[in-house]
């Protein structure tokens, strides 16, 4: 009898690790650290004037890297050990009508708490008049649907990251720019507007890397490790900012990976999403993109009650 309560006792234990989060029942601000700074003008803007959603996009991880990075108490002759992987199984269609879907309950979410939301056009004309439409780091105008590509470097400050596709909803007004000193860019449009603007990014990461050390050998584990970190930016006519950021990235479920595979070619194209790596964790499409949906949909509602909470 001991030894069969014993079995139950680890089944449920099995079961209780396996199980699925429950997105709705988080409390994201206390879990991973929220950090939401609303002031009295920015809060008295919000309530006034019409807000414009300037830039929402999602930049999804597509080639990692990891290292074990060797150090000055091994012995003589130990190297450093690196690791890449590539996302394998995730397809662009997949993300972009998931995108689609994700900006539109923002959109939702922002209006259910008395923003007036704004079709910028007034900031679209602001820009082209102005010749800031014609600068080489900024996009003034709509979305054409089309996934970006981007190599990071090190002044993204996302050293595991080497290369990402980029989604934005598509036919989306949009104004931003991608100068690391953006200047009065916004400032400058939202008071010619009369509008507040607000961007958001989900910087989506897939694996995580495991480095170990003894005296004579480094090692480097990699396995699914998926994370999301969002960043929510508020600018309002008179020049005030705002904003809410997490300083804990949220932790997904990693069910949806089928393992790490090597590939038979340094292009990794046919995986969908995935860049030229020697190896790739492939995913099951479904339960990743479902994961990601479910994460987002409810981190947004957080973020939009923080916002609501601060209005007051």
């Amino acid at each position: 009898m001991k030894k069969l309560t014993l079995l139950l006792m680890l089944s449920i234990a099995a079961i209780g690790l396996n199980a699925q989060t429950d997105w709705s029942k988080v409390d994201f601000a206390k879990k991973y650290k929220m950090k939401t700074k609303v002031s009295g003008g920015v809060a008295k803007a919000l309530k006034g004037s019409p807000t414009f959603i300037n830039d929402y996009y999602i930049s999804q991880a597509s080639l990692m890297k990891g290292k074990s990075q060797a150090g000055m108490m091994q012995k003589q002759g130990v190297g450093s050990v690196f690791a890449e992987a590539s996302l394998a199984g995730v397809s662009a269609e997949a993300l972009q009508k998931l995108i689609e879907e994700l900006h539109a309950q923002f959109v939702q979410e922002l209006k259910g708490i008395g923003l007036n939301i704004s079709d910028g056009q007034p900031v679209i004309e602001y820009g082209n008049e102005s010749g800031k439409a014609d600068r080489k780091n900024a996009w003034i105008g709509k979305t054409d649907g089309k996934v970006i590509y981007d190599k990071t470097s090190v002044l993204d400050n996302a050293p595991d990251i080497k290369e990402q596709n980029i989604f934005r909803p598509t036919d989306m007004p949009i104004y931003t720019t991608w100068a690391m000193v953006p200047g009065n860019f916004y400032n400058s449009a939202a008071k010619r507007a009369d509008v507040n603007m607000i961007n958001i990014n989900y910087v989506i990461r897939f694996a995580s890397f495991d480095g170990k050390k003894s005296m004579t050998r480094n090692s480097l584990t990699t396995e699914a490790g998926l994370t999301i970190q969002p960043t929510l930016g508020i600018t309002t006519p008179k020049g005030a900012w705002g904003g809410v950021t997490f300083d804990k990235p949220i932790e997904g479920n990693n069910d949806w990976s089928k393992g790490l595979v090597e590939t038979d070619s340094r292009d990794g194209s046919f995986w969908g999403l995935s860049s030229k790596g020697e190896y790739s964790i492939h995913a099951d499409e479904a339960k990743y993109i479902e994961e990601l949906r479910q994460i987002v949909l409810n981190a947004q509602k957080a973020i939009v009650a923080q916002i609501k909470a601060n209005m007051k």
